[in-house]
C-alpha cells in the first residue's frame, strides 16, 4: 500500500511541478522517499540497469547511449534533464513504474553523480555501469579524485558489468580486483597528444604500490598511454580502441569500424567509445550500433550553433571546478580558423552549494588564449573582476578584454559593434540558459 502510494504521490508531484512550468525531475522522488524511504527496494527492475559515472562526460556518454537503444527499439527511460542524484533517479524510477511496482520498460538507463550514488545504490543494484574518468572536480563537494575513487569501489559488485576507461589510471585502479565482466576502452595517441608532462595532472602514482607513473604520452589531464616503474601495473590493450582519430573530419576507427563522432572536440571520440563499448556488451546488433551512430548521427545539447548577425556563434558548455572541461573548450578554438571573440564568466561556480571557490580559475590554461587569432575576451557574471584578475595574470593584453558591467543590456551591443570573428561562449550551463534567452529575445535561434 505504500509503495503504491508513494508512486502515486510522485506521478503526480511531477505532474504538477511541470503544469507550473518547471522541470518536474526532482519532486516527486523527494516526497516519495518521505513517504516511503525503501520504496526503491521493492522494485521490479528490468534486464538491464545501466549506469554511467565520472567526473566529466557521464552527460554526453548517457545521451548517447539513449540514442543508441533508441534505433536498436529498445525502450527505455533515462534522466535527460540530468538530475542524477538521489531524488532525480528516485523521481526518474517511479514515473515509469506500475502501481505494482514493476518497471514497464526494458532498460533503465542512468547519469548518475558519481559521489551521490553510494546512496542511492543501497537500494538496488546495476546491471552495467560505465566508469567514464575521475578527474579533481568541484573540490568543496568532491575533495580529491582518490576520495571519489574510493566512493565508487564502495559500491562495486561482482555481478556488475564494468565499462572502464583504461587511459585513466585511477579508473582502471578499480577494475584490478573486479572478479565480474570488463569491457576496457582506450584512445590511440592522436595529433593533440602531448609527451611532455602537464601542469594539474591528478593521477601521478601507481595505485598498486605507490611509485610515480610514467606516462609515453597525455590525451588530456591524467588520461593517456602510462606503466609503473616498479610494478606490473600499466594501462592494458583496450577492448575497444579508437584510433586513426581524424578530429577535423569528425571521423574515427574503433577497432575496424569506422565511426562518426558528434563534434570536433577530443572528449567527443571518449563518450563515443564508452557508448559503443556499453552497446556491444549489451551484445546489441553491430549493423544497427552502427546504424545508429553514422547513418542517424546524434546531435550533442552541450554544443549550440547560432547565426549572430552574420557571425557564426558557439555555445561551448564549460563545466565550472573542471579545468578539464575548459581545456576542452579552449583547444577547441583554438583549432577553429579565423578570427575569433571569446565570452567568459559566471554567477556562481556550483549551483549544489553556496561555497564560491575560484581556486580552479588558476588551473586552466589561460595563458593559451594569447594567441594572436584571439581579438577580444568578453567578461560576464558576478565574478567579473575575478575573471579579469585571472586573465590579466596570463599576460593577455589588457586591450583585448572587455568588462561589460550590465550584462543583459549591454551584451549585444558590445559583440555587435566592438567585436569581430566568429564568436564562442565558453560558460557553464545556468550562464548559457542567460546567453540564450537574450538571443531569443533578438529573435535568433539555434541553427
Amino acid at each position: 500500500m505504500r509503495m503504491a502510494l508513494a508512486i502515486i504521490i510522485c506521478k503526480i508531484a511531477n505532474t504538477l511541478s511541470k503544469l507550473l512550468k518547471k522541470e518536474g525531475t526532482v519532486i516527486g522522488g523527494y516526497w516519495a522517499l518521505k513517504i516511503y524511504p525503501n520504496v526503491l527496494n521493492n522494485i521490479k527492475y528490468p534486464k538491464y540497469v545501466i549506469g554511467v559515472t565520472g567526473s566529466s562526460g557521464k552527460g554526453s556518454t548517457t545521451e548517447l547511449i539513449s540514442h543508441i537503444l533508441n534505433k536498436n527499439d529498445i525502450t527505455y527511460a533515462y534522466n535527460k534533464n540530468g538530475s542524477n542524484a538521489v531524488n532525480g533517479i528516485t523521481s526518474l524510477i517511479l514515473s515509469n513504474t506500475s502501481l505494482n511496482g514493476k518497471y514497464k520498460k526494458q532498460a533503465l538507463l542512468m547519469e548518475l553523480d558519481e559521489k551521490h550514488m553510494v546512496h542511492l545504490l543501497k537500494h538496488f543494484m546495476l546491471t552495467h555501469l560505465v566508469i567514464t574518468n575521475i578527474t579533481r572536480d568541484q573540490p568543496p563537494r568532491n575533495a580529491h579524485p582518490e576520495y571519489i575513487q574510493s566512493l565508487i569501489k564502495s559500491i562495486l559488485k561482482d555481478n556488475m558489468h564494468l565499462i572502464i576507461n583504461v587511459d585513466d589510471p585511477l579508473v582502471y585502479g578499480l577494475s584490478i580486483d573486479h572478479k565480474g565482466k570488463k569491457t576496457y576502452y582506450g584512445m590511440d595517441k592522436t595529433n593533440y597528444s602531448k609527451a611532455s608532462n602537464l601542469h594539474n595532472i591528478d593521477a601521478q602514482y601507481c595505485p598498486k604500490c605507490g611509485s610515480k607513473l610514467i606516462y609515453e604520452f597525455y590525451h588530456y589531464g591524467h588520461l593517456g598511454k602510462y606503466k609503473c616503474a616498479n610494478c606490473d601495473f600499466k594501462r592494458p590493450n583496450p577492448d575497444f580502441l579508437a584510433h586513426t582519430i581524424d578530429i577535423k573530419n569528425r571521423t574515427i576507427y574503433i577497432n575496424k569500424d569506422k565511426i562518426k563522432i558528434p563534434s570536433s572536440f577530443l572528449y567527443s571520440v571518449y563518450f563515443t567509445i564508452a557508448a559503443y563499448s556499453l552497446a556491444n556488451a549489451l551484445t546489441l546488433q553491430k549493423d544497427k550500433i552502427l546504424y545508429s551512430i553514422n547513418i542517424e548521427p546524434f546531435i550533442s545539447k552541450r554544443l549550440n550553433t547560432y547565426n549572430f548577425y552574420g557571425r557564426t556563434w558557439q555555445m561551448l558548455s564549460s563545466k565550472n571546478e573542471n579545468n578539464l572541461s575548459y581545456k576542452q573548450s579552449i583547444d577547441y578554438i583554438l583549432h577553429e580558423k579565423g578570427i575569433k571573440t571569446i565570452i567568459l564568466g559566471f554567477d556562481n561556480s556550483s549551483r549544489r552549494y553556496k561555497e564560491n571557490d575560484i581556486s580552479w580559475l588558476w588551473d586552466i590554461d589561460f595563458e593559451n588564449l594569447k594567441d594572436k587569432s584571439i581579438d577580444k575576451i568578453v567578461v560576464i557574471g558576478r565574478f567579473k573582476y575575478d575573471v579579469m584578475t585571472r586573465l590579466e595574470y596570463a599576460k593577455i593584453n589588457t586591450e583585448k578584454l572587455i568588462l561589460i558591467e550590465n550584462f543583459e543590456i549591454d551584451i549585444v551591443n558590445v559583440l555587435k559593434n566592438k567585436t569581430k570573428g566568429n564568436i564562442y561562449s565558453m560558460v557553464c550551463f545556468d550562464k548559457e540558459n542567460e546567453l540564450k534567452e537574450i538571443l531569443k529575445k533578438e529573435g535568433i535561434t539555434n541553427d
